[in-house]
């Protein structure tokens, strides 16, 4: 399918969810499928309204279904599907760090 070019996405469930387990793997990739070229193109019109020097130097980062950051490029449909149950938190604590800073008040409304 890559070679023919025929598609803009594709998922492959063993660089999606290299585990085992069939059933997740399946309900994953094809997640990654739906969602990925979505996302992508929300990404390219959110980075569009930037300034030119803005969107090369400031880094932007996306909260993932585990609560981990990433960076704007590596996004994807199958790690944006669920905040997390420590979504909020994690995202408040790696966002908001300062060496001296006592204290963050964080508001997670979902």
């Amino acid at each position: 399918a890559q070679e023919m070019n025929w598609f803009d996405q594709i998922s492959l469930s063993s660089d999606v969810m290299p585990t085992v387990r069939m059933v997740p793997r399946g309900w994953t990739t094809c997640v990654d499928a739906y969602l990925t070229p979505v996302i992508v193109k929300y990404l390219s019109s959110f980075r569009s309204g930037f300034d030119a020097e803005l969107a090369t130097d400031v880094q932007v980062s996306f909260m993932q279904s585990d609560g981990g950051l990433t960076p704007m490029d590596s996004f994807l449909g199958n790690r944006a599907i669920l905040s997390g149950p420590a979504g909020g938190v994690v995202g408040y604590a790696r966002t908001s760090y300062y060496p001296g800073a006592n204290a963050v008040i964080g508001f997670d409304m979902g």
